[in-house]
């Protein structure tokens, strides 16, 4: 398993919704950010901007190549971010805690998928329409031990 880049989501896998971000997301983007250019995109429903300044105020911000905040995740999204670091799909890995989203686009281009399995959306499965991820973790925590 060649990886040469992580796109990470940022609710639910970095940052604890309404709380800040996870004790381990720092140790762990510090970690990886040595060895691979990382990137987060996170989906928002309400107030880009406020999504934004949430993220500039994590202290997070230094470790990501690219900081995408949007209201979809697509297919384009992932592949114009994958183009822009120079690597192909199937050499990142997409880290995320919501099959219906960074999960299933990342299977649907080809990118090695990491699916964060407990937590607010610990219900939502992987299923036909989403496809299995590559693998199932507990935390990003659990990335240090795989990559």
């Amino acid at each position: 398993m060649t990886i040469k880049g992580i796109i990470f989501d940022w609710i639910g896998t970095l940052y604890e919704k309404g709380r800040g971000p996870y004790f381990f997301s720092k140790r762990v983007l510090e970690t990886l950010a040595k060895k691979y250019p990382l990137v987060l995109i996170s989906k928002v429903n309400g107030n880009l901007d406020a999504r934004r300044q949430q993220i500039e105020d994590s202290g997070l911000v230094s470790y990501f190549k690219e900081v995408i905040v949007t209201k979809d995740k697509t297919d384009d999204l992932y592949l114009s971010c994958i183009s822009k670091l120079g690597i192909s799909p199937r050499e990142t890995v997409i880290v995320d805690d919501r099959p219906v989203r960074g999960i299933a686009v990342g299977n649907s281009i080809g990118c090695q998928t990491f699916w964060i399995q407990t937590g607010e959306w610990s219900f939502q499965v992987p299923d036909q329409e989403t496809g299995e991820p590559t693998r199932r973790i507990n935390s990003v925590e659990d990335l240090l031990e795989i990559l």
